[in-house]
């Protein structure tokens, strides 16, 4: 057995703290917006920047930062995304509508970093085995972390101040990284090591152009269905807490705890998805039932008042948003053709795509409803295209070992 294998549990943990700061400094905009609203007197056009800069900055900086990979490692640009996240303590100092924003886009710059980067490293230090599974329960944490945010978020500002949920959330990262640049190493695999099991994705193969990965037909499939797939749930995630209080008059606090119950499901779906990805050898299958449920339980979360329908459809739409989580950051580590570290400029323009449609769907959101006076008309466009990911899991070649054979 190699002499990391212990120490790669070490490794995972001190990702998963990180992880879960990215889920809850994400989540944390959908509570926050009622409260950035009444405190700078902002219409939900211009409130609306908060949700949405940060997957602006994302998409933005995605390509850039992860193209520097290769020359600074691993280890390294995690540990800078690890601190960026951590900017929204300095909201102790000042809590300008301005700085606030430009927090938040520092956050997301360390996001666009962490989410490929984290990828790359678990899969140096996980097996072929292993990897579908420990990616599940991994990007489970994220959806921890939202869950946090969603239950925790109000009470902490009502208890305290508007914005100390941002200092805490802030303070919460910077433990994170500084926990990271104690324990984080790089991994002593190569791919000639013969231990067992050994994954597939550190096999030799080529590190391919920039625009060969652009054109590869997996890789914007995949970007396809990441795009439309966040459009719908940052639109839900951003603005359903202020629908809910302000259209079907459930108190703030219980309106953004509700999603919390989104994120439950979705956290034991991405664990499940792995593993029973990780057991029937294939990916795409969850593609798909993930295309077609998520817009469909979205439905039911956005027209019925009624409290039964309400917790229902909220929980199915986070299981079939997180079953496909595994596959998500599985499928470009397993690409034919293509190494590791040109894996992770797949995951980057899956970034990329995610976070347009993130940036996208809260601004449209709500300038329709600014116009309208209804919230309809937003989330039907965004559950409509969400079935993108449908088609695109239909379109999708089978990468899992399944289709090795």
């Amino acid at each position: 057995m190699h002499s990391n294998s212990r120490y790669r549990f070490v490794i995972f943990i001190s990702i998963i703290l990180v992880r879960i700061s990215v889920g809850i400094l994400w989540a944390s905009a959908g509570p926050l917006l009622p409260l950035i609203i009444q405190e700078h007197d902002l219409s939900r056009s211009v409130a609306g920047w908060y949700a949405s800069i940060a997957p602006l900055a994302i998409a933005a900086v995605s390509l850039p930062v992860n193209a520097l990979v290769n020359r600074f490692g691993l280890k390294r640009m995690f540990t800078i995304g690890a601190f960026l996240l951590a900017m929204g303590v300095f909201a102790f100092f000042t809590s300008a509508y301005f700085h606030l924003l430009f927090f938040r886009a520092c956050f997301a710059i360390g996001t666009a970093i962490i989410i490929p980067v984290a990828t790359a490293i678990t899969a140096e230090w996980f097996n072929d085995r292993e990897l579908p599974v420990v990616n599940g329960i991994g990007m489970s944490f994220i959806n921890i972390g939202n869950g946090i945010a969603f239950a925790v978020t109000i009470p902490i500002a009502n208890a305290l101040t508007w914005n100390a949920p941002i200092i805490i959330y802030g303070a919460f990262a910077l433990v994170s990284a500084v926990s990271w640049i104690i324990l984080g190493r790089e991994s002593e695999k190569t791919p000639t090591e013969t231990q067992p099991g050994i994954n597939k994705v550190l096999e030799k193969r080529p590190d391919l152009s920039f625009r060969q990965i652009l054109t590869n037909r997996t890789a914007l499939m995949m970007t396809l269905s990441v795009t439309v797939a966040w459009a719908l749930g940052n639109a839900i995630g951003s603005w359903l807490p202020d629908y809910y209080y302000s259209v079907f008059n459930i108190a703030l606090d219980k309106a953004s705890s509700i999603l919390t119950i989104a994120t439950i499901g979705g956290t034991i779906a991405s664990i499940v998805g792995g593993i029973l990805s990780n057991r029937l050898g294939r990916r795409k299958p969850f593609m798909i039932i993930a295309g077609l449920g998520t817009g469909l339980a979205a439905l039911f979360v956005i027209l019925f008042n009624n409290p039964a329908v309400i917790y229902t459809g909220v929980t199915f739409f986070g299981v079939f948003s997180g079953i496909c989580v595994s596959s998500w950051f599985t499928i470009p580590m397993e690409i034919p053709g293509m190494s590791v570290r040109s894996g992770v400029i797949v995951i980057a323009m899956m970034q990329v795509g995610g976070n347009l449609g993130n940036f996208i769907s809260p601004l449209i959101v709500g300038v329709l409803v600014d116009s309208t006076g209804s919230y309809l008309p937003g989330f039907l466009t965004f559950i409509i295209l969400s079935f993108g990911m449908f088609v695109a899991g239909l379109l999708l070649p089978e990468t899992g070992p399944a289709a090795r054979k």
